[in-house]
Order: structure tokens, then C-alpha cells, then sequence
């Protein structure tokens, strides 16, 4: 028997969990934007929404969308996963968002062209050095390098969830190679095919215009403005997010290329081709930084080019983002943002950062050891290994282990306040439950600024439990 649509819509606006829900106002209303949505998704009923969901993997299916998952014992890739169900944003809210995406990705910039430049935050004692030269995405010979442009970072993208407060903070920072627009480009797509009345209706902003900017960007990045020649740098098929690699390639009409396509001769970068070798202006690249050059970073690497960073170094090739970026990966740095805001922008961040304590500092390192069992701990250097501890969640044991751990190596660690983010509804097994979100925006550098993507990829949890979101696990 299929539910009536008022059994629909009375069962979403019934999932909410916790003190604030993404679609509940401060005073328990339901909002206009997914009050209106809604009342589309109930007039489908949920057999027909169970259809659009099957039809959407159907097309993901046919257009090849994967993910890839590291240590899947069968080696397969995972195809990607779409809910029907979208996180709605109001016009309104998304200017303020949009506004403090722009703030951050300007002071970020800011810093990192101190950090490799004349390093006065070091020098100041604005930055701890401890913070930064401990972090494996500090490159010593990457300093000095950035060449001489109004803005280094190029690309940049943040995780975003909302409080119970209904502000939108920011989990963290991606600098590096930041992954998922070229997702949600193909969830957009997908959608729009699956549910074309209902997204009309809304009057869902574009997503075009980021695409085209992304591309007038890095074509301005070359070092020779005449028709430049720009490569996606991609570690290969067996990375996580290789399909968007492809993607993206054809869709800005870039070349993707391997490391070992590439080459340096007398300090210049070239693409091998049955042509001969032809000359390489711009690298998006998708490796991380490290790897990039085994001359000069990483010796063991096979995914980068050896020489590369001496070509950046004499302004042949322009990298985005340039080689050293990761280092605003730091999440020790989001306890400094909120000064560094003030001291180079004269503002307070528009979009605030949870509140974090690097325990390199000794009343801070106290704070978090006192109170471990109501914080999330986190190793500065991020990698598939060393992950976000719940201190609540460990026993005994394990709290004393990393107790150890962070009195060892102080400055090696942050706690972060454990915030009870709202929840998104999802559809799951044929009805609508709450799960945990988080939201990824891209912000891209252009003309006087930089662009914010009109919409971003929202990742869900997989059970009503789980209170971390990645692509890995979720």
C-alpha cells in the first residue's frame, strides 16, 4: 500500500534530531524554501520517488561515475550514490555563505604567500613555528617559489555543517587538490533529468558560470597568455576520485596526463605526443603536492615529474594550486584564523571555524588533556592512518594511549569542540530518515576575486549514528 502524500510530508518534517534540524527555523517553523520543496517531493508519493532514485543510479551507471575504494578487498570501484533528496539553501542564507567563502579563501591566500614568501607571521610570532614547520605540508624547497601574481591559490574548497544555532561552521580546509566539483556537476545533471518540474520550480542557481571561470582562471595562470596548453596532473585510474579527473578533463577540454607523459628539458615542461614533445603551460594538478617532483620532494614518488619545481621556479609552467598549499591544510591553523583575519583583513571571519586548541601551547595542551572526554582529536597531519579520534567514544585505555601521545608530541596534535551538527533528511530504504551532512563548497580565483560555486556536494552519513561524514566511509 502506498503512502498518501500527507504521510510523506508529515514523516519529513518528523525527522528531526537533535536541538536544530536543516530545515527547521530558530522558532521550530518549518522554512519557506523546503516547505515549498516538500510539498513537491509529497504530491510524487514515495514510489515515485523510489523510482527517481533508481532512475538517477541508472544514469550514474550508464555515464560511468565511480568512486574508488582503497582496501576494498575485491579492488572494485563503488558507484557513486545519489539521494533525490537535496540539501536546500535559501538565496538569502547563501549570500552570507558565499560572502565568508570569499573572506576565507582571501586571508588563506594571504598566508600562504607569507608562509613561502617573506614569512613576517613566523617571524611575528603571529604563527607558531612549531605549527607550521611540523606539518608535512610545509615544503622547504618550496620557499621562494610562488611567483609574483595577485593570487596564489587558485582553487580552494571547505567543509561546511551547520550548528544548533543554525550558523554554518567550517570542519576544515582543502587547499591542495580539493576534490567533488566535477561530482556535483554530474549530481546537478542527473537531477535535472530525474526531477526536472521540482528543480525549475526552485529556480536552482547555475552551475556553468563557476566551470567557465575555473577555466578563464587557469588560462590567465600562463606564463605565455597566447593560447596556453593546460594538463590535469592525475596519480591514475586507481585513485579515489579518478572519474572526476576524466571528467573534468572533457568537460573544460584539458588533457589528462600521468606523470611519466610529462617531461622537463632546459627548465620548461612538455607533454610527450606521436608529434614530438609540445610545450606545457598550466598544471591542474590532482597529485599531491609531494609527490609531485621526486628530484627535489619526494624521492620514492612515480606520479610526478622530476624537474618540475625548477620549472616553476624559472616561471615556465604555473601549477595550481602551487606545490606547498597542503600546508593550509593544518587544522592547528583554524585556532589562528580569527587573528590572522583581523591582523591582514582588519575583519572578524564571516563564517566562524570550530573552535579548535593546538596543543603545542601549554595552557591549551592542559585544556585538551583535562577534557578529552568531550573533545575530537586530531593529528595535524592528515593521512589514511591517522584519523579523528572521539575521546568519548575510546576506553580507558585508549584515552591513556593518546594522553601519551599528545604529551610526547604536543605540537603534533589539536582538539577540536565536538559541535551537534543539524541533520539533512535522506531517503533510505524507501522513506525519509535524518542523517549527519556535511557540505563542500569550491571557490575559485578570477579577474578581481574570486567566485563561489552557486551550490556544492553534500555528503551524508550512512546510518542515523555514524557522526563522521567522508567519502571513504559514508
Amino acid at each position: 500500500m502506498n503512502e498518501s502524500a500527507n504521510d510523506i510530508g508529515a514523516q519529513f518534517y518528523a525527522t528531526k534530531l537533535g536541538v536544530y534540524d536543516e530545515m527547521l527555523a530558530k522558532e521550530h517553523k518549518v522554512l519557506p524554501h523546503w516547505e515549498r520543496f516538500m510539498g513537491s517531493i509529497a504530491a510524487l508519493g514515495s514510489e515515485q520517488l523510489e523510482s527517481c532514485r533508481r532512475e538517477a543510479q541508472r544514469l550514474l551507471r550508464e555515464n560511468g561515475v565511480t568512486y574508488n575504494v582503497y582496501g576494498d578487498s575485491q579492488k572494485l570501484t563503488r558507484p557513486w550514490r545519489l539521494d533525490p533528496v537535496p540539501l536546500l539553501i535559501s538565496s538569502e542564507e547563501w549570500l552570507h555563505i558565499e560572502a565568508g567563502l570569499k573572506q576565507r579563501a582571501a586571508l588563506l591566500d594571504l598566508i600562504l604567500k607569507d608562509i613561502y614568501g617573506k614569512q613576517q607571521l613566523l617571524k611575528k610570532g603571529l604563527l607558531p613555528s612549531d605549527l607550521v614547520l611540523a606539518h608535512d605540508g610545509f615544503l622547504h624547497p618550496c620557499v621562494g617559489t610562488l611567483p609574483n601574481r595577485q593570487r596564489q591559490l587558485i582553487v580552494y574548497s571547505a567543509n561546511l555543517a551547520r550548528g544548533h544555532n543554525g550558523r554554518m561552521w567550517v570542519l576544515d580546509d582543502r587547499s591542495q587538490a580539493p576534490s567533488g566539483a566535477g561530482y556535483a556537476l554530474e549530481n546537478r545533471t542527473v537531477m535535472t533529468r530525474v526531477l526536472p518540474d521540482i528543480f525549475r520550480e526552485t529556480q536552482v542557481h547555475r552551475l556553468s558560470g563557476f566551470f567557465k571561470a575555473l577555466r578563464k582562471g587557469l588560462m590567465d595562470l600562463a606564463p605565455m597568455k597566447e593560447d596556453p596548453r593546460i594538463v590535469i596532473l592525475t596519480p591514475g585510474s586507481l585513485n579515489e576520485t579518478y572519474f572526476e579527473h576524466a571528467y573534468l578533463s572533457s568537460y573544460l577540454g584539458f588533457t589528462l596526463v600521468q606523470g611519466d607523459d610529462l617531461t622537463v628539458r632546459d627548465g620548461r615542461v612538455w607533454l610527450k605526443s606521436l608529434d614530438g614533445l609540445q610545450p606545457v603551460d598550466v598544471i591542474l594538478r590532482r597529485v599531491d603536492d609531494s609527490f609531485c617532483d621526486p628530484l627535489e620532494l619526494r624521492s620514492a614518488s612515480r606520479l610526478g615529474v622530476a624537474g618540475l619545481l625548477e620549472a616553476v621556479r624559472r616561471n615556465n609552467v604555473a601549477i595550481a594550486n602551487p606545490l606547498g598549499s597542503s600546508v593550509l591544510e593544518n587544522p592547528g591553523l583554524l585556532a589562528f584564523l580569527p587573528r590572522l583575519s583581523r591582523y591582514f583583513l582588519n575583519q572578524d571571519l564571516l563564517l566562524p571555524s570550530v573552535a579548535t586548541w593546538w596543543c603545542g601551547q601549554r595552557r591549551e595542551r592542559d585544556f585538551v588533556l583535562q577534557n578529552i572526554d568531550r573533545l575530537v582529536i586530531k593529528p595535524i597531519n592528515r593521512s589514511s592512518g591517522n584519523c579523528a579520534l572521539f575521546g568519548g567514544l575510546l576506553s580507558s585505555k585508549e584515552k591513556e594511549q593518546l594522553r601519551a601521545a599528545i604529551i610526547a608530541k604536543p605540537h603534533c596534535y589539536v582538539g577540536q569542540e565536538y559541535v551537534s551538527f543539524s541533520t539533512v533528511p535522506a531517503l533510505v530504504d524507501h522513506h525519509i530518515e535524518p542523517r549527519f551532512a556535511v557540505l563542500r563548497n569550491f571557490v575559485v580565483a578570477g579577474g578581481d576575486g574570486y567566485q563561489v560555486k552557486p551550490g556544492g556536494l553534500t555528503r551524508v552519513a550512512r546510518q542515523q549514528v555514524d557522526f563522521i561524514v567522508s567519502n571513504q566511509a559514508g
